[in-house]
């Protein structure tokens, strides 16, 4: 979409495309190896491959670089904002798109504290009329993932290998840490972050690879497109 202009824009919409994808992300710290931008790099990485397979039925968006990040709040380079503001602005921006004639609307989030936002988005834009597929690709997809990278984490083996397989020169593996937390996530203080993430990352980070990163993207976006497919076969069933 930021490539069109706006005569092809509405070309693309007398074509019939009524299905909208809005990548999801965040800047925060993944540790200290791996690019603050993680969780937005992942997911543009999804919608250029499933642009390829899809994107004649698809319109995809600009995504949403900057999301709600609590627990990492107190480390350098993590820009927080807050759910409130978050889930408005991404309910705002959903509304837009519906309101343009987009009936069916695709979340591809790449970050775990967006979750709640998203959840309440996409009630407030059913409730409009559209319908919502909300994508959460290391949540949705876990047994698959963890059946290539076992180590999963924040910046664990499962992210740090979609990264080097996006470019290398993102990851610095010489500072990859392996580190597993026990705390309990029903208690809550200032600073808890530090003491769940204290190098900003869970999992193994030093399992990752190039060649794990490329079999997660393969094995994952055919399912995106199924999940795809059947966000539009609901859609004409009503």
């Amino acid at each position: 979409m930021m490539k069109l202009t706006q005569r092809e824009y509405v070309q693309q919409l007398k074509k019939g495309i009524d299905t909208v994808l809005i990548p999801i992300g965040m800047l925060e710290t993944h540790g200290e190896h791996c690019a603050l931008g993680t969780d937005t790099l992942i997911p543009r990485e999804f919608v250029k491959r499933l642009d390829a397979i899809l994107g004649k039925r698809i319109m995809m968006a600009p995504e949403i670089a900057y999301g709600h990040s609590w627990a990492l709040a107190p480390f350098p380079g993590t820009i927080d904002v807050s759910q409130r503001i978050f889930t408005d602005y991404v309910r705002h921006i959903g509304e837009q798109f519906f309101h343009q004639g987009f009936r069916h609307i695709v979340l591809l989030n790449g970050h775990g504290g967006n979750i709640s936002a998203l959840n309440e988005v996409s009630e407030c834009l059913a409730d409009l009329g559209a319908y919502v597929l909300t994508i959460h690709w290391w949540l949705d997809y876990r047994e698959q993932i963890a059946a290539i990278a076992p180590a999963v984490g924040h910046a664990g083996e499962d992210e740090t290998s979609c990264v080097l397989a996006i470019d290398e020169s993102l990851v610095d593996m010489s500072v990859a840490h392996h580190h597993q937390d026990t705390l309990s996530r029903k208690i809550k203080s200032k600073k808890m972050g530090l003491r769940i993430f204290p190098h900003g990352n869970s999992g193994d980070a030093t399992a990752a690879s190039v060649e794990k990163g490329e079999r997660i993207y393969q094995s994952l976006v055919p399912l995106m497109v199924k999940d795809i497919e059947e966000l539009w076969e609901f859609a004409q069933s009503e």
